[in-house]
């Protein structure tokens, strides 16, 4: 699994003064993958209930050697299913908002 980007849906909507506004607007142009605080994958998501199997956060530099980001990309090895499973994604961003993404996969 990879992440490949990052949209903050209401950027407009944070207490921020002109001057930050406006860097978060260069960040979420340039590396929107850096405002990902954490996120954490459920290879086997029932629908209802998110178990986490896996997850990478800012500092965390078992995963890699970087304090101020999240690893991209993760292999996660699950025990083969008869039939489609589906896998869930959670991201939360620095400011607390929180996606996620379902996949069926098989």
């Amino acid at each position: 699994m990879e992440l490949d980007n990052y949209i903050l849906l209401s950027p407009d909507a944070l207490p921020l003064d002109d001057a930050n506004k406006e860097k978060l607007q260069d960040v979420i142009a340039n590396d929107p993958l850096a405002l990902i605080e954490y996120w954490s994958v459920d290879p086997d998501y029932d629908g209802e209930t998110f178990r986490s199997k896996w997850q990478d956060y800012r500092s965390n530099v078992d995963n890699d050697a970087d304090p101020f980001r999240v690893v991209k990309e993760v292999s996660i090895l699950s025990p083969k299913v008869k039939g489609k499973r589906k896998i869930c994604i959670k991201a939360v961003d620095v400011f607390g908002f929180e996606s996620v993404v379902v996949e069926e996969v098989g």
